[in-house]
């Protein structure tokens, strides 16, 4: 039996531009042997990056005004690695696992109300062993206090 599968990982400001240049596939070379370089075209975007992962954090913190303290220590992103195992998208074939992945992309930009503009991007990675996709967004939760949305360093 097949289990859907959501790692979550949070990154730090520092952080985001080696995340980025791994999951964009701009590196040249990769210390995991599992990615085969040669079907890296397999790869597919569900939501495209405009610019590096750090440009984008400070450009939709600024552009819906989101408050909160930014120390080196501070998780500023969180990234869900959603993922199979093998055999089940072996059995499911192309046209469902591109099923499968717009519908956990749909499923996190509804969660929580968390909103498909603080995700940064949605890759799937179709050039390794087991299908996977990485979406990489900035937590935000809405406070009634104050009635803003407010930049939070939240543990999923």
């Amino acid at each position: 039996m097949s289990y859907a599968i959501i790692r979550n990982t949070n990154y730090k400001i520092k952080n985001l531009n080696g995340i980025y240049r791994h999951i964009e596939r701009k590196n040249t070379n990769y210390s995991n042997k599992d990615i085969n370089k040669n079907s890296n075209i397999k790869n597919y975007s569900l939501k495209v990056p405009s610019s590096t992962y750090e440009k984008l954090f400070n450009s939709i913190k600024e552009k819906y005004n989101l408050k909160g303290q930014i120390k080196n220590v501070s998780n500023v992103a969180c990234e869900y690695i959603i993922t199979s195992d093998k055999d089940f998208f072996d059995s499911i074939g192309i046209e469902k696992t591109k099923k499968f992945f717009k519908t956990a992309y749909s499923f996190v930009c509804n969660y929580k109300d968390l909103g498909e503009q603080y995700i940064l991007s949605a890759k799937v990675h179709m050039d390794e062993k087991t299908p996977h996709m990485h979406v990489v967004f900035i937590p935000v939760i809405h406070t009634k206090d104050k009635k803003l949305w407010v930049y939070s360093q939240i543990q999923i």
